[in-house]
């Protein structure tokens, strides 16, 4: 016979809670081995309250530029347009631009894409890496990070695919603001300035360039080894054997090391 932790039995057991909801003040059940509940009160997506205290002290950091390659990690929190609120962590890394992995063959590697020299924005139209950052001394690099399992309902064909876009848009956002503000940056994935990029059609002047978002892997950066080095995270795709935990969007904010 063995002796058995006393607090483990109450620890394993699967019992709801409840709580009050944020927005409507009716209680709700949380079941303890999951983050978030739905109200039945006003069907919104509740999280635990642990975790939006959680969130709420840890996105008040400070996200100044730090020295050396020091890591800053938040946890944020969105509300999407049907009411549900969505938990990400944001990484951020100061880098000197020399640590950076680039290269072309990183670009041509894009030739397998189907919709290949269709957007201005990527190969064959973008820029090299080194072409872009001219100037620059040092980059801002961000990743941010969705659960995959806020989109359980979903097919799984879409499941990836819906979970990018969405953590892509956070990422657009914040890099946005660092444009305006003067800064030079680049994003994830393609870029969705436009519903259809005039490229399609042959042409090869963007038609908004001060909104045209480049992104890193257009640039021929090695985002594996990136997000390696600066985080320690290993990117996943989900495929027919693996389906992937997290969705990442890398991007960066390029500087001159006496600008920042």
């Amino acid at each position: 016979m063995f002796d058995r932790c006393p607090g483990m039995d109450q620890t394993l057991m699967s019992v709801p809670e409840l709580f009050p909801c944020p927005h409507c003040g009716q209680e709700l059940e949380i079941w303890r081995d999951e983050r978030k509940g739905t109200c039945v009160g006003c069907a919104q997506q509740v999280a635990r309250p642990e975790a939006r205290d959680h969130a709420v002290k840890i996105s008040q950091k400070s996200t100044a530029p730090l020295p050396g390659n020091e890591i800053s990690m938040a946890v944020c929190e969105a509300v999407d347009p049907t009411g549900t609120i969505l938990y990400y962590e944001r990484y951020e890394a100061v880098v000197p631009l020399s640590a950076i992995e680039h290269h072309s063959k990183y670009k041509t590697a894009c030739k397998a894409c189907k919709q290949h020299g269709t957007n201005l924005a990527c190969p064959p139209f973008s820029p090299t890496f080194l072409h872009y950052t001219a100037g620059k001394t040092f980059a801002r690099v961000l990743c941010l990070r969705l659960p995959l399992e806020y989109f359980d309902g979903e097919l799984l064909q879409d499941r990836y695919r819906l979970c990018f876009q969405k953590v892509r848009g956070f990422l657009v956002e914040e890099l946005s603001a660092s444009r305006e503000a003067g800064y030079t940056i680049a994003g994830a994935g393609q870029c969705m300035a436009c519903d259809r990029c005039v490229a399609e059609e042959g042409i090869s002047e963007c038609c908004k360039p001060d909104q045209r978002i480049f992104s890193l892997e257009s640039l021929g950066v090695n985002l594996m080894k990136l997000s390696k080095h600066c985080f320690g995270i290993s990117l996943e795709w989900s495929s027919e054997s693996h389906t992937a935990h997290f969705v990442c969007a890398m991007g960066a904010i390029f500087f001159h090391g006496d600008a920042a």
